[in-house]
């Protein structure tokens, strides 16, 4: 996670970024994303502890940001 404020457009902040990953890059703007923050929130409200319908909804959330959840075997 980048954390504090800073500016991109400096040297060293650009530096870090080259060295990023896609991942962490895309982990980041989601967190900053207020959308996808209150669609998280909401659906943290209504998610099933388990299930198909657990399943369903996370895909269901998931599809729009391009995210995938890895499905977990029930023991």
């Amino acid at each position: 996670m980048i954390d504090g404020a800073w500016d991109w457009r400096d040297d060293d902040a650009a530096a870090v970024l080259r060295r990023a990953e896609s991942a962490v890059l895309a982990q980041e703007f989601l967190r900053c994303n207020p959308i996808y923050a209150s669609s998280r929130q909401q659906l943290m409200r209504v998610l099933p502890s388990a299930g198909a319908s657990r399943e369903a909804e996370l895909a269901g959330f998931a599809w729009p940001w391009g995210l995938s959840f890895p499905v977990r075997s029930c023991p």
